[in-house]
């Protein structure tokens, strides 16, 4: 299998893919399009999650924000859900949350999702298909409808049953809100833009045991920045290594010591003597040298 390591602007948006050389580059770019928004939505339905099983749902707009003393002021109330048990110190949600041992089911089940499409998969060599997004979609509704069963009390505006019902507003810039369209993006691999109707392995040959950089750019942007010659730990290795000779040669310019000037090792003359005489002394008489 051919593995696919795709990037987007950011690290936090890299994940690796695996396909074969005689895939339609159309199809592939679809593909990869499908599963860049299927992560991000599991890490907003996450993130979501969290929040939710922290502090409960989210308050009606025309409350967030508004502390209980300025509520006094108004006409709003900002408890109209319930007491609160866990306020929110940012005053956007509820303050009750689900009760504690499904509060941590939900909390546990969020992380798990997390992790699962994590950009540190990377580093372990671990690929990222639709399948496992779904699946972690799949445990977080679960767990949503164990602590609100069919959305009781978890209101129609509250992000985390805007994800299960498909009717998220993103404006595709934000974080987590940068979906693709891939009618309007293009797959670059080697500084060039893989036309979407030819096979991949007119681009990559046909060795099947092919690992390549690509990276998902939109149409309007234009080529993506090059990858480094040199990878991200061998730079840091570099730039410690002359960060450490920077330093020694700081100290070899701050030591004016000349002190070792009087040591035998230092005689400019000690090979010289060492070679005529055998390194004794010499001495001149008038019957010459002896």
């Amino acid at each position: 299998m051919v593995i696919l390591d795709i990037k987007r602007g950011e690290k936090k948006n890299e994940f690796l893919y695996e396909t074969t050389v005689k895939v339609n580059v159309g199809e592939l770019l679809k593909d990869l399009c499908e599963l860049h928004n299927l992560r991000l939505k599991v890490q907003r339905m996450s993130m979501a999650c969290k929040e939710l099983a922290k502090h409960g749902p989210l308050r009606p707009e025309e409350t967030r924000g508004i502390s209980d003393e300025l509520s006094k002021v108004t006409e709003l109330d900002v408890n109209a859900y319930g007491q609160p048990t866990r306020p929110d110190d940012a005053g956007f949600r509820t303050g009750v949350p689900p009760p504690p041992e499904v509060a941590d089911v939900l909390t546990r089940t969020a992380e798990e999702a997390a992790a699962a499409v994590d950009a540190a998969l990377v580093g372990q060599r671990r690929s990222l298909d639709k399948k496992v997004c779904q699946t972690q979609i799949d445990n977080m509704r679960g767990a949503v409808m164990i602590a609100y069963p069919a959305f009781h009390r978890l209101p129609v505006y509250d992000p985390v049953r805007q994800e299960l019902e498909d009717r998220e507003e993103l404006d595709g810039a934000s974080e987590l809100q940068c979906v693709l369209d891939h009618t309007q993006t293009n797959l670059w691999w080697a500084g060039k833009e893989l036309r979407t109707d030819q096979i991949l392995e007119q681009y990559i040959g046909k060795n099947e045991k092919t690992k390549i950089v690509a990276k998902l750019a939109s149409k309007s942007a234009g080529a993506p920045v090059r990858e480094p010659r040199i990878d991200e730990n061998t730079h840091k290795a570099m730039m410690a290594h002359y960060y450490k000779k920077q330093e020694e040669q700081k100290k070899l310019q701050e030591d004016e010591d000349d002190s070792y000037m009087d040591s035998e090792w230092a005689n400019p003359k000690a090979l010289k003597s060492a070679l005529v005489g055998g390194g004794r002394p010499i001495s001149w008489k008038g019957g010459g040298y002896r």
